[in-house]
């Protein structure tokens, strides 16, 4: 347990101090400087750039980071491990456990570096407006994703927006409302400078904000926008749905719409770290759940391509297997995929279903069940919206907390979780304020149930 606890802390915790040297493999922007507040850094465009590249490559713990506590909190997931990790399965986690706590304290870390990047950027005497204006945007980009996440994982949270931590270490808690105004700020702006003929998938771009702004839209009922904003996705050419799931998370995808390379030498995606065994014959830490895998139909693509099982001792333990590389001898041939294609299909099903356009979500809904090689959707217009829930969890199991923030905020996990969780509890479904910060920010308050 010991050894687990720490190679998922490990990669929880990756920064720019242990992984800027790399990132000159993925951009030709130099290397990253990990002294964001030196007047230097952002002295030229090429140091700012390699500023902003340095948040990419600390972005690849966290992405990462809320698969697992997310898989584990929702009913995707099991551990066959002992530890903190069993807290967010049993919807019990302790305000003392380490990696919560270490989950926070890495997206408030992140969080700082994109705005010192800002900060810097809008300071530099040595750039350009337009310059600023594509490096701040794409800042802006990251700092949404980043709040993004924190507001779904935790409900009201301190709004950093500054680098002074003489202002920020007393900051109390901003109201849900008010963090999304602010996501919404920041996706528009990137949105508006970014531009949509050149998506560097590896980069924020246009394409990246827009996707983004449809799910915000999504999780706020705003479905005219929200579906609005996945059509200009799906339409605009750029991406396509790759013809096998195997293809969606290799560097090659078309599907990627914004994705982050993996930069550790002779190592691929993390997430391939934690959830493949190291032998066929070693039992997983994270065993798929039965519910999950019985949904998945034996000719299901997404069954045959993105799951495995090792059997040990007689007992078969499946888990997930989208991403299948843990290490590379070359050029990393998988890519960690943030955002992409298929989720706007679901995204647009949703709002449209949402807003009596119920041929045109069948359509997008039977977009992402034809490459998974499964049923095409011909229920009536009423079993619509759980049939497109259904689907989405099939699609996106183990993938960035997706089914955990669904099921809140579709106001479904009760129902579903209060079955599969002995003990579930309505407060567990926002993590608890780890009792570290509460011990040094007087201003905090806890979440209810905690």
């Amino acid at each position: 347990m010991k050894q687990l606890i720490f190679r998922y802390t490990i990669f929880l915790l990756i920064l720019c101090s242990s992984a800027l040297t790399s990132c000159n493999k993925f951009v030709d922007a130099g290397s990253p400087k990990n002294e964001l507040t030196t007047d230097k850094v952002f002295a030229d465009s090429t140091g700012a750039a390699a500023a902003v590249t340095g948040i990419y490559i600390s972005l690849q713990g966290n992405s990462t980071g809320i698969t697992v506590p997310g898989g584990l909190s929702a009913d995707e997931i099991s551990t066959t491990r002992q530890g903190a990790e069993t807290e967010f399965f049993a919807g019990n986690v302790k305000p003392a456990n380490t990696l919560n706590a270490a989950l926070w304290a890495v997206i408030y870390q992140q969080l700082y570096q994109t705005n010192a990047c800002i900060e810097g950027i809008i300071a530099s005497p040595g750039l350009s407006a337009v310059q600023q204006e594509r490096l701040s945007a794409e800042a802006r980009f990251v700092r949404a994703c980043l709040l993004f996440n924190l507001v779904n994982l935790y409900g009201p949270v301190p709004l950093v927006t500054m680098t002074d931590y003489r202002i920020s270490r007393s900051l109390p808690r901003a109201a849900v409302s008010e963090v999304y105004g602010l996501i919404l700020d920041d996706l528009t702006y990137a949105q508006s400078r970014l531009s949509p003929h050149s998506p560097d998938t590896r980069r924020a771009n246009y394409y990246a904000a827009t996707a983004l702004l449809a799910r915000v839209y999504l999780y706020n009922k705003q479905y005219a926008a929200a579906a609005a904003e996945a059509s200009k996705v799906i339409g605009s050419g750029s991406f396509r749905l790759m013809d096998e799931p195997d293809q969606v998370f290799l560097a090659t995808s078309r599907e990627s719409i914004w994705r982050l390379v993996p930069v550790v030498n002779g190592r691929e995606t993390w997430e391939a770290s934690l959830f493949v065994p190291s032998s066929s014959g070693a039992v997983p830490p994270f065993v798929l759940s039965d519910k999950l895998l019985a949904d998945l139909a034996p000719t299901d693509k997404r069954r045959l391509q993105w799951t495995a099982t090792n059997t040990v001792s007689g007992r078969a333990y499946p888990y997930p297997y989208k991403y299948k590389k843990v290490f590379s001898s070359g050029a990393p041939s998988e890519n960690y995929v943030v955002l992409r294609l298929a989720e706007q299909y679901l995204i647009r099903a949703e709002a449209r279903a949402n807003t009596g356009d119920m041929a045109g979500a069948v359509s997008d809904l039977n977009s992402i069940r034809k490459r998974a090689n499964a049923a095409l959707y011909s229920g009536t217009s009423a079993g619509l919206p759980e049939a497109i829930a259904q689907e989405k969890r099939k699609e996106f199991f183990c993938e960035s907390a997706h089914r955990w923030f669904d099921l809140k905020r579709t106001g479904r996990a009760d129902a579903v979780l209060g079955v599969v969780k002995t003990g579930w509890k309505p407060t567990a479904a926002l993590f608890p304020i780890p009792q570290t910060e509460l011990d040094v920010n007087a201003a905090l308050a806890q979440n209810p149930g905690y």
